[in-house]
């Protein structure tokens, strides 16, 4: 088996799935989101809405990728959202194995994320209501999916079950690997 990475617009399930997919295949499941941040101190964590701590996060997103690169097993790797729209860690990703867009329709990304419990809120200067970050993360790349669609090998639509996504993901592996 060799590496694949999920790619997809927040909330489309590629920890989900991707976790799940990977113990069933028995291999490795890696969060280059989670890495990027376990390598930032928690004062850069506090700044990450800044442009200095974007930028860093951006960096080690980058090294993460680049390592993950050098990976001498299979895995299945999720790659954050914007890594897949910034062209120097696309070149990287496209070394890095076979590339799965995960695929879900705004209607089901959005009802996912409204159901998170640890969700972030930022206070509007113009109204002064609430802004759900989740819910405009969402919004925001929903507007590149043809990014994501042309960087992709395989799609796997993403709109019924979790169990059925997992069954996918698995049976596209199985197949590519076959094959």
């Amino acid at each position: 088996m060799s590496k694949y990475v999920l790619i997809g617009i927040p909330a489309t399930g590629k920890s989900t799935i991707g976790k799940r997919a990977a113990d069933i295949l028995n291999v490795p499941f890696y969060n280059t989101d989670k890495m990027a941040c376990e390598r930032m101190t928690p004062e850069q964590q506090m700044r990450l809405l800044s442009f200095s701590g974007v930028a860093l996060f951006e960096r080690n997103q980058y090294a993460v990728i680049v390592e993950l690169a050098k990976l001498d097993k299979p895995a299945i790797i999720e790659a954050c959202p914007e890594s897949a729209l910034i062209p120097e860690h696309v070149k990287v990703i496209k070394k890095i194995g076979t590339i799965i867009y995960i695929k879900r329709d705004m209607k089901s990304a959005l009802a996912q994320v409204q159901k998170r419990e640890n969700r972030m809120f930022m206070h509007s200067l113009n109204s002064g209501g609430k802004i759900d970050m989740q819910v405009e993360a969402v919004k925001l790349y929903a507007k590149e999916c043809s990014n994501y669609e042309a960087l992709a090998d395989i799609t796997l639509d993403n709109n019924g079950s979790e169990d059925e996504a997992v069954e996918k993901l698995v049976a596209i592996i199985r197949e590519h690997q076959s094959g």
